[in-house]
């Protein structure tokens, strides 16, 4: 399968955009980049329109017996790098004293072990239903119900969050239900079913950080994922992201996306390793407390500038891996 330059830059942005969210805060947390933060939170919807729409144009070409043990196929590949790196951070972030079979399990190893180990938790549920999911887009009498149930559940995690009970509080963004919506529009953009839309809504993703910055002034209690900005100036921009002219980039440019996008999930797991070894060395110097009295703009550039060190150092530990074929265990 050809690469598509689009889908492959849209995997940088979100990945550049997940690294951000994760290591921003290390230096503190200044306001402007907490909005810019709130703008990248498109990045996890848009992997999951494009794991979907990856996984439906490689499913589509194979014959119904196939399609099974390559779903398992790619299951079993994400639970051994799931595994091996949860047993690392776990091993990284566990408190003995508390520890037993319970936490070992709920702490650790169901999404709230470490940054961004919810999103296997969210896999794990996709790729057994993926079939059922596929079954449900072909019909159109479905595919309304579910936008309708989809719309219904975000404004009620949107507005009403005081009446969501509180195991589901729990459970956080993490089951598949949020998710169904963008399976469906990966599915759709598979098929080119979806037309291209107003080059405008390339700036979609300023729409969510501002209305997250909106339900943050006004003290609404919410998930910044599950709320209807979020679902649906992710979706408008991935579409317009994808259906638009190829871009045309310099070759270097290019091998760079290409290398970015072909090692996403590397990436994805080794930036939170990344961070904790910047924030032992930050406390380490004891540096924070002189950060603390710079002017705000330096205190940005230098928060920026360990977002792009934290980036920089999961290419260096991609590269490592393929020069040592680890990355067929880690990634």
């Amino acid at each position: 399968m050809s690469r598509n330059i689009n889908a492959d830059t849209l995997k940088c942005m979100s990945i550049i955009g997940v690294v951000y969210i994760h290591s921003y805060p290390i230096l503190g947390q200044e306001d402007s980049l907490i909005f810019l933060s709130d703008i990248f939170r498109f990045a996890v919807p848009c992997f999951i329109i494009l794991w979907a729409y990856f996984l439906e144009k490689s499913i589509s070409k194979k014959v119904p017996k196939q399609r099974i043990k390559y779903l398992t196929k790619r299951f079993l590949h994400l639970f051994r790098v799931f595994m091996i790196w949860s047993v690392l951070y776990f091993f990284l972030f566990v408190d003995w004293g508390s520890l037993n079979i319970k936490t070992f399990f709920s702490k650790y190893f169901s999404g709230y072990g470490w940054a961004g180990q919810y999103f296997f938790i969210l896999l794990f549920q996709l790729i057994p239903i993926y079939p059922i999911l596929r079954k449900m887009y072909n019909s159109k009498f479905l595919q309304v119900v579910i936008v309708l149930i989809s719309i219904s559940i975000y404004i009620v995690f949107e507005y009403y969050f005081n009446i969501v009970p509180e195991f589901l509080k729990k459970l956080g963004y993490r089951p598949f239900y949020f998710w169904v919506p963008y399976v469906f529009l990966g599915i759709a953009l598979a098929r080119n079913k979806i037309k291209s839309f107003s080059k405008i809504f390339i700036i979609s993703p300023l729409l969510i950080g501002l209305e997250i910055y909106i339900l943050r002034k006004n003290h609404i209690a919410h998930f910044d994922y599950i709320t209807l900005g979020t679902l649906l100036f992710s979706i408008l921009f991935c579409i317009t992201f994808l259906k638009s002219a190829n871009f045309n980039l310099s070759e270097k440019f290019h091998t760079l996306i290409d290398f970015i996008a072909k090692n996403t999930l590397v990436i994805f797991v080794s930036n939170p390793l990344l961070i904790i070894v910047l924030k032992e060395l930050i406390d380490y110097s004891n540096i924070t407390t002189g950060i603390i009295l710079l002017p705000a703009w330096l205190r940005i550039c230098l928060s920026l500038l360990t977002v792009m060190i934290v980036f920089s150092g999961t290419l260096i530990i991609t590269n490592f891996l393929h020069k040592t074929k680890l990355i067929k265990f880690l990634g």
